[in-house]
């Protein structure tokens, strides 16, 4: 018998309960992931990234114009573990704020239309800053600010929220690195002017220059899924989705070719045209689609291994025209036409009903146990009545921990109880990665530079506290991975 855990989770936010955002020191600008649908997604090595090392106090290294790598334990090397997450939020704020959830908030730096202000922040370090993709190690591949309109989550500072009477709203928000430092402007002529009104007066806010940044704890966009009361239709969400995967069940098969100077052995087939051609990725969410064998001049597929993988995935061999989810047929000697199926993934979600926030996590395993993007949008729209909601990660960084109520404002763990219990999971993940990973330059994972602090800091308060502590009560959604780079914490005051 096979067994397979699916887990779910939410937190609901009220009145009294705040949302922090942490994110690892040196990882605010990338860098991110690279795709091109046929080679395996690379990134920047974080060890060649300047910004990086001079965040972390490394001395600088070698530092050479495109070090890609495609391992994803090197490519969150330098990275925290929700465990120092946690701790650095505890340790600066833990006397006032009690900690009751925390979630993943895996793509921000990591992918497209990510982005977050650091306005007012309440950790030490982190304020005043833009997150997102943007490096200059890679200036081909980098968040366009100025150029596009991003659906945010914005938390107001006191003042505005009393005056608003709302500490959390969804704004349409223009975003750009100004000669003076980030700049936040409300999008839309009519919204900008009511605020101008609403605002104006307060400290902070120069109703010349329409700036909002020096008013925001933060602001936070990614991939919006319901926007201004409206569910949005998958067609309209699928766009921001650089993961295709994440979207449809592709199989993985073996290739045979060289594409820019890689060899290729095997490919998600297609990735290739559903990445880099948005009308047929709308096109396949409702119908079958046309795939090449001949992925490009120098790239293909034998439609034998093809067929092969796509019986084992469960799809059907069709003589006609594909009409259901998961029927294919070959059409010619180099082309298929497949209806792809949706695929299962972990999400993490957040969204604003008229009850407050709503953090969602649907754990599982890529491609296997899981949810869809259809079926996270109707929890987020049709169960809790959100009006606004978006997607903030996929896949193996999304967790959720819950501090759970046992009434009267009396919450069941302390923040102690809740740092030793992810110290302790977080411990025993690091121990597994650093037996999984491979070797680099002759080094273990946890010898890698950026990761020896880390690391360090994690065995010896494992020892310090004792050894292994329980988790299970603390994780609803546990994570499949113990770096990331970006958390959400809630708390309330104590």
């Amino acid at each position: 018998m096979e067994h397979k855990n699916f887990s779910i989770g939410f937190i609901k936010c009220g009145q009294g309960e705040h949302m922090f955002l942490s994110v690892t020191p040196g990882f605010e600008y990338g860098p991110g992931i690279l795709r091109d649908g046929i080679t395996k997604p690379r990134m920047t090595d974080p060890h060649h990234v300047q910004y990086v090392r001079h965040a972390l106090s490394l001395p600088p290294g070698k530092r050479e114009e495109k070090h890609y790598t495609e391992d994803a334990f090197l490519q969150r090397a330098g990275t925290w573990t929700y465990y120092q997450h946690l701790k650095q939020f505890i340790k600066q704020c833990g006397k006032e704020w009690l900690v009751i959830g925390c979630q993943s908030c895996g793509d921000l730096t990591m992918n497209p239309w990510h982005v977050a202000y650091l306005g007012d922040s309440h950790i030490s370090g982190q304020h005043c800053k833009l997150c997102a993709l943007s490096t200059d190690e890679d200036p081909d591949h980098k968040e366009p600010f100025g150029k596009r309109v991003y659906h945010s989550l914005v938390k107001w500072r006191q003042p505005v929220a009393e005056r608003l009477g709302k500490a959390y709203e969804f704004l349409d928000l223009q975003i750009s690195n100004g000669p003076k430092g980030p700049e936040i402007i409300i999008d839309r002529d009519s919204t900008r002017t009511e605020y101008d009104l609403l605002l104006k007066g307060l400290d902070g806010y120069n109703d010349v220059e329409k700036d909002i940044g020096k008013l925001v704890h933060f602001t936070l966009s990614g991939k919006p899924i319901v926007d201004a009361g409206i569910e949005l239709a998958l067609s309209n969400a699928i766009d921001r989705f650089q993961d295709v995967r994440h979207i449809f069940n592709l199989p993985a098969v073996a290739a045979h070719g060289v594409y820019n100077g890689q060899d290729v052995n095997e490919i998600i087939f297609g990735e290739y045209q559903l990445f880099g051609r948005l009308n047929e990725r709308r096109a396949a969410l409702q119908t079958a689609v046309r795939i090449s064998l001949n992925i490009e001049s120098n790239v293909a597929v034998k439609w034998a291994d093809l067929e092969k993988k796509l019986l084992a995935r469960h799809f059907r061999a069709v003589s006609e025209s594909p009409t259901k989810r998961g029927d294919f047929r070959k059409l010619d000697s180099e082309t298929v036409e497949i209806f792809y199926p949706h695929n299962v993934y972990p999400f993490g979600v957040i969204g604003l009903s008229q009850d407050g926030l709503v953090c969602l996590a649907s754990g599982g395993l890529s491609g296997r146990v899981g949810n869809t993007l259809e079926g996270i949008t109707r929890i987020m729209f049709d169960f809790f009545g959100c009006a606004d909601a978006m997607v903030l990660d996929e896949g193996f960084d999304t967790f959720q921990i819950v501090n759970p109520s046992v009434g009267d404002g009396v919450y069941k763990f302390t923040n102690e109880d809740i740092l030793l219990s992810t110290l302790s999971l977080a411990h025993h993940q690091l121990q597994s990665e650093v037996s999984m990973a491979p070797n680099h330059d002759g080094q273990s994972m946890r010898q890698w530079p950026l990761n020896i602090a880390l690391c360090d800091e994690i065995e010896n308060d494992y020892q310090n506290a004792g050894g292994s502590r329980g988790h299970k009560e603390v994780f609803v959604v546990q994570p499949h991975r113990s770096q990331m780079r970006s958390i959400i914490i809630y708390a309330v005051k104590k």
